[in-house]
């Protein structure tokens, strides 16, 4: 039984480029400034909705409209979630483990209780896009991300094994991280690297003539360079200003 341990997390340095840090601030800024990219290639067209995975409740319904209207038009929706296969718990705990050792932080939810990381968050009432409709339909529409199994498969074979000390295996996953120091090129290549290489390897592959790609804000700012190294022509974009944010 496949099990949902995230869906749709971003990258969570505090330092998150033209993003700005994960906090009221940031959210805000990246709302100011949201918009689709379109791209095309040999008559057929992606279009890039960029997420932020915690935010007010009018995102969310705003991004639902926007994937409602595109897949009416045509367009596939493939999505962004972190999932595994692994059903034995000891096993995907050394798993969770060794992802938080890389990246510094737990695949949790955001506005889980035990998630020590995200607490000014919590109290300012945002949500968490795991717990709304936000336009995604997991049973029907594509699964474009990679499984944590094979994250941290792809990153032992590149950098060796993950190898866990003490700190790591005492400290509840809810804990803010203190065990060891991140390396953020590391950090970088599991977050974004691989998982980025995947979902254009889905574009290259699939069969749809339209596709709309669901990912993570950072995601999308990277993958509009990777495009159009791959021949994809930038077509349009459109900045929507979110309004009553700050209410």
């Amino acid at each position: 039984m496949k099990q949902t341990i995230l869906l749709l997390f971003l990258f969570l340095s505090f330092t998150i480029n033209a993003q700005g840090p994960l906090t009221k601030f940031g959210i805000n800024m990246a709302n100011k400034s949201f918009a689709i990219g379109y791209y095309e290639k040999e008559g057929r067209q992606v279009a890039t909705i960029p997420m932020i995975h915690v935010n007010k409740p009018e995102f969310y319904k705003m991004t639902k409209q926007k994937i409602d209207s595109l897949r009416n038009d045509g367009y596939h929706v493939f999505y962004e979630s972190i999932d595994t296969n692994v059903t034995d718990s000891l096993k995907l705990d050394l798993l969770m483990r060794k992802f938080r050792q890389v990246t510094g932080f737990a695949l949790m939810d955001y506005m889980d209780s035990e998630n020590e990381t995200f607490k000014s968050l919590q109290k300012a009432k945002y949500v968490s896009q795991a717990e709304v409709d936000y336009g995604v339909n997991y049973k029907t529409d594509h699964h474009a991300d990679l499984y944590l199994e094979q994250m941290i498969e792809l990153f032992e074979k590149r950098f060796g094994e993950i190898t866990l000390n003490d700190c790591d295996t005492t400290t509840p996953l809810g804990k803010k991280y203190k065990c060891s120091k991140v390396d953020e090129s590391k950090e970088y290549y599991i977050l974004n690297g691989i998982r980025d290489r995947h979902v254009l390897d889905e574009i290259e592959k699939s069969s749809a003539q339209k596709i709309v790609v669901v990912f993570g804000r950072i995601h999308v700012m990277d993958l509009h360079s990777k495009l159009q190294k791959l021949g994809w022509e930038h077509q349009r974009e459109k900045t929507e200003r979110i309004n009553e944010f700050n209410k």
